[in-house]
């Protein structure tokens, strides 16, 4: 088909304009109706025609092209409407067979991390197809938590809705200021909350000291109401246990010599009536002290104390603290160990040496993740 223009034009004097068209193009598709005519002509002669047509006094109804240039960009208009749009319906049909987004609703006491690591233990998690994420099982394992009592979990377009409801403890609700807050049992830093009832006052990650209020004996209503409740949580910290000894680079230790000195003392009702006293000139000693009566007689209660000084010398060990380190740490060790119970699990272990003007001070620590209340 060749590339043409279509007329529709409004004249009386059909022939007569048929006639001087015909002088400067071919005309096909004639079609004449009793008050109008159509006809095509070719598209280079169309500014001629439309000059015949203004000179005649022909009123131009309508004019458009056709023919298979036209077709041809018809189509492609067409096509380049419809591929997009059967591209968009394709792709929403297939995306709609899986899971993009995860929603979690009505946990206040069970964390949602709990909530996610049961997602990912059940291969629920990332982009997912519908028909392998088993609803039934989901539901089972997080019906396993203390705290959820009835759980729903739905399809909503690409979102999985998961819907929790939770346990109530209605038996503590009791007039208010009956309850203590909940206090921490030891020093640490908090690495895991798991609130059940009271209001929280600290956070993951926060340093607390022992006897620092941890939670809130109340909670607030929907109305902005304060009621009193028994404070419930578990709350694991980071808890350091530590001892500290000081050792000298040089160790003194003291040993006796084969000579002693006696001091004698006789009393009558603890009144001294003898003395035999020489003068103790030794650098270092020891003393050994005895006492016992010398009568029976309870009228005259003459009693003696003997005073024994024990000469010693004086031994030292250089290098005393790096000979024997290994059994230094590991007594500091044991000490600390003391205060770690035998069911908790050891998470770090250290220590650190300051010296300092010959003297070897240690700080013997360990780590233990517990609750602390």
């Amino acid at each position: 088909m060749k590339n043409l223009i279509k007329y529709t034009i409004k004249n009386l004097n059909k022939e007569k304009v048929l006639k001087e068209i015909l002088k400067v193009s071919n005309i096909t598709n004639i079609k004449i109706l009793e008050q109008e005519m159509t006809f095509c002509v070719s598209v280079k002669n169309s500014k001629k025609i439309d000059k015949i047509l203004d000179s005649k006094g022909a009123k131009i109804l309508n004019k458009k092209r056709v023919g298979t240039i036209q077709f041809l960009k018809s189509s492609v208009f067409r096509l380049g409407v419809l591929i997009p749009i059967i591209v968009f319906l394709f792709a929403a049909i297939v995306s709609n067979l899986f899971v993009f987004n995860y929603q979690i609703t009505g946990n206040d006491l069970v964390s949602s991390n709990e909530i996610i690591n049961i997602l990912k233990e059940q291969n629920v998690s990332g982009i997912k197809y519908k028909k392998d994420i088993n609803i039934s099982n989901l539901e089972n394992a997080i019906l396993k938590i203390e705290q959820v009592s009835l759980v729903s979990i739905i399809f909503y377009g690409n979102t999985l809705i998961i819907n929790i409801k939770e346990k109530v403890y209605n038996e503590e609700y009791v007039q208010q200021g009956k309850f203590l807050p909940l206090k921490a049992e030891f020093n640490g830093i908090i690495t895991e909350i798991s609130l059940i009832q009271g209001t929280l006052l600290v956070k993951e990650g926060q340093t607390v000291k022992e006897g620092q209020e941890l939670v809130a004996p109340y909670v607030i209503d929907t109305n902005g109401q304060m009621l009193s409740v028994k404070p419930m949580a578990d709350i694991k910290a980071n808890v350091f246990f530590t001892t500290y000894t000081s050792v000298p680079d040089e160790n003194v230790t003291y040993e006796d010599t084969q000579n002693s000195l006696i001091n004698k003392q006789i009393t009558l009702f603890n009144v001294p009536i003898y003395l035999d006293a020489p003068k103790c000139s030794y650098a270092f000693y020891r003393i050994e002290e005895t006492n016992y009566d010398l009568t029976t007689n309870l009228i005259l209660p003459f009693k003696c104390k003997i005073v024994k000084y024990i000469e010693q010398q004086q031994i030292k060990t250089s290098n005393y603290f790096l000979s024997n380190k290994e059994s230094i740490l590991n007594d500091c060790k044991q000490k600390t160990r003391q205060f770690v119970k035998e069911y908790e699990i050891i998470k770090e272990e250290y220590y650190n040496i300051d010296s300092n003007a010959g003297i070897n001070n240690i700080t013997y620590t360990i780590v233990v993740n517990k609750s602390i209340c």
